[in-house]
């Protein structure tokens, strides 16, 4: 795994390996418990590796019946939570640089006291907050994933 999200060998790293895509509730039951005090995620994956179907299954679980799926094309999707807590959705796949982002806020959005997602956080990695946890997904078989999630005390 590569180092681009500045991960610290001090943070804590489990690993949920395996899992079949049926089973995804392990590891969406423990970001679940994780989120309140770790209110960013940074989801690393190849394309296809599962982090919108992962994204849509904690969706689910916050209590957003139908989301919406990737943002791909707005960007960013908003939801409001049971809770009146808001979670935005990003996926930066298509953000270029720099420029684009502070042209959509991003800058002023990671500021707000909300939930964040983010598909593709290597592409807007100078805006990303210090305090964050990293969930890698990695293919392994046909319909299985191993899952890595560090996130700092």
């Amino acid at each position: 795994m590569e180092n681009i999200l500045n991960r610290s060998s001090h943070n804590p790293m489990e690993r949920f390996n395996q899992i079949e895509l049926e089973n995804i509730s392990l590891v969406v039951q423990h970001l679940r418990e994780l989120l309140p005090k770790h209110p960013f995620i940074a989801l690393e994956g190849e394309m296809g590796s599962g982090k919108t179907t992962l994204t849509m299954a904690l969706l689910k679980a916050l209590g957003i019946p139908e989301p919406e799926g990737s943002p791909t094309f707005s960007l960013i999707q908003p939801y409001e939570l049971p809770n009146e807590k808001v979670l935005y959705h990003l996926d930066a796949f298509r953000i270029n640089s720099d420029e684009e982002a502070l042209m959509i806020g991003l800058d002023e959005l990671f500021e707000e006291d909300a939930y964040f997602i983010v598909e593709w956080p290597e592409k807007i990695i100078n805006f990303l907050p210090k305090q964050r946890m990293i969930l890698t997904i990695e293919n392994t078989r046909f319909n299985q994933r191993n899952y890595f999630i560090e996130y700092g005390e």
